[in-house]
């Protein structure tokens, strides 16, 4: 279980991690955030949500949700959801280190 999550508060995006996580609170890989380039071509510092954390029913609604959203095919999705990841943007979200006495 990862010692780093994200509370997103965008209020759009927040919408969307309560319907598919029941929380607008979700665990992500690391505490240091990633250079990605998003749709418009801009680059954006983003954390990648942690898979692990996550139960197959959540997973399952993702998946959903993503299909819908971006309009892609359920399997397609299914097949590269962590490969691809799912960014969510730092300047979307604040971030919470548990346990911060294990990283110094």
């Amino acid at each position: 279980m990862s010692n780093f999550k994200v509370t997103v508060y965008e209020e759009e995006r927040k919408k969307e991690f309560e319907k598919v996580f029941g929380s607008n609170t979700i665990s992500v890989k690391s505490p240091i955030p990633n250079r990605i380039t998003i749709p418009s071509g801009e680059t954006k510092l983003a954390y990648f949500l942690d898979f692990e954390s996550i139960t197959k029913e959540q997973k399952e609604k993702l998946v959903d949700h993503i299909s819908v959203k971006f309009n892609q095919q359920k399997e397609f999705v299914e097949k590269n959801l962590e490969s691809m990841g799912v960014p969510i943007l730092k300047e979307q979200c604040s971030l919470c280190i548990e346990n911060p006495q294990r990283w110094f």
